[in-house]
């Protein structure tokens, strides 16, 4: 199977740290990064939090990057963590930070989801790829919420999810750990991130990009795919259930034409 978004690996590590985060910001107060974040995620804003341990040039560097390639951007701020910090331990804690070759820069979307993991060093370019769509902020929380995501996308905004998509959100053994997002074919957010999954904009009828954690292209197709060709494509993924009764399961393993 097709492996997507090349950092999902790497930032599915930091998943529980965030939920863990979360918990116990709740329970002991905020520190003054945590409150920054929080901030970040009420004004839509990114959030490139920087952890380093030293002033030395590497951190001098990375520093400098990140506020000259924001310095006109007003959807994304810098949140420098000195890990020796006695009021930022909690957050170096969750993120494992101690662990990190240092500097290290985490972006963090405003619906948290982690973006992307810069170890030592960082590049413009690397900055402001790493602030992405919302369509993919989206599949990056669902996918680190270990979620299947069904992208759809449609040509315009009246169009009705497809049926198959709809029967597999509604079916009880998916309905918990679905998500379906929609984006639109044209628009031009959207336009790259749909170009790197395999889907072409300004298409006249909706596409079904199918996906599981952590990162996994389980198939795209057409808005008329139904809810046995999803179910059946996500057992051969191996990414249906532990059920080997699961009849989905006994279907994936009998040859089958592709379908589509």
């Amino acid at each position: 199977m097709k492996r997507i978004f090349n950092q999902t690996t790497i930032t599915m590590a930091m998943t529980m740290a965030i939920t863990c985060f979360a918990i116990a910001e709740g329970a002991r107060g905020a520190s003054p990064a945590e409150q920054a974040i929080r901030a970040a995620g009420s004004n839509n804003q990114f959030v490139f939090v920087m952890f380093y341990r030293g002033n030395d040039a590497a951190t001098k560097t990375m520093h400098g990057t990140l506020q000259t390639a924001l310095a006109n951007r007003q959807d994304a701020v810098v949140v420098p963590v000195q890990i020796g910090d006695v009021s930022e331990q909690a957050l170096v804690k969750q993120f494992d930070a101690t662990r990190m070759p240092m500097p290290a820069t985490v972006t963090l979307a405003p619906n948290g989801a982690v973006c992307s993991v810069f170890p030592r060093r960082i590049t413009a370019p690397q900055v402001v790829a790493a602030i992405v769509s919302p369509g993919q902020t989206q599949i990056l929380k669902a996918l680190q919420d270990r979620k299947l995501v069904l992208l759809c996308a449609q040509p315009n905004a009246d169009t009705s999810v497809p049926l198959g998509v709809r029967q597999f959100q509604s079916d009880a053994l998916y309905n918990s750990r679905t998500e379906i997002v929609t984006v639109l074919l044209d628009d031009p957010a959207e336009a790259e991130f749909l170009t790197k999954i395999g889907v072409k904009p300004g298409q006249p009828t909706p596409v079904v990009a199918f996906m599981a954690p952590p990162g996994v292209m389980v198939g795209i197709f057409k808005d008329s795919v139904s809810f046995n060709v999803l179910a059946e494509k996500l057992a051969t993924a191996g990414k249906c259930c532990d059920d080997e009764n699961c009849k989905h399961h006994k279907s994936a393993q009998a040859p089958q034409p592709a379908r589509r």
